[in-house]
C-alpha cells in the first residue's frame, strides 16, 4: 500500500503542475519515477505517457468549462501530438537510458532558462 500511495502522490504533483502551469505531467513524472521509484528512463517515459492522458483530459475539461480552452486548436495539437508521440516512442529504442536521461535533463534546463529570461 505504501508503494501505491507514493504513486498517487506523484500523480497529484504531476497533475497539479499540469493544471496550474500548463506543463506536461511528464516534466514531473519522469524525474520522480527515475529518482524515487527506480524506474529506468525508458520505463519512466512510457509510464508517464499513460498517466498524462487522463490527467490532461481532466485539466482540459475544467479549462473548457471556464471558456479558456480553444477546442479546435487543441484538436490540431492532439493530432500532431499523436503523430509525434508515435515517432518519438519508436525512436526511443535507438537510445540508451543514459543518453535519454541526459537529453531530458538538457531539455529541462534549456526550457527553464528560456522561461526565466522571457
Amino acid at each position: 500500500m505504501k508503494e501505491k500511495l507514493k504513486f498517487i502522490i506523484f500523480g497529484i504533483l504531476g497533475g497539479l503542475a499540469s493544471g496550474l502551469l500548463g506543463i506536461g505531467g511528464g516534466l514531473v513524472f519522469v524525474p520522480l519515477l527515475t529518482n524515487y521509484a527506480e524506474y529506468s528512463q525508458k520505463e519512466a517515459h512510457a509510464t508517464s505517457l499513460g498517466a498524462i492522458i487522463p490527467a490532461g483530459i481532466a485539466g482540459a475539461l475544467i479549462y473548457n468549462v471556464n471558456g479558456l480552452n480553444n477546442l479546435a486548436d487543441s484538436i490540431y495539437l492532439a493530432l500532431g501530438g499523436i503523430l509525434g508521440a508515435q515517432i518519438g516512442s519508436r525512436a526511443m529504442y535507438k537510445f540508451s537510458n543514459k543518453w535519454l536521461r541526459k537529453a531530458f535533463g538538457v531539455f529541462l534546463l534549456l526550457m527553464s532558462i528560456r522561461m526565466v529570461l522571457k
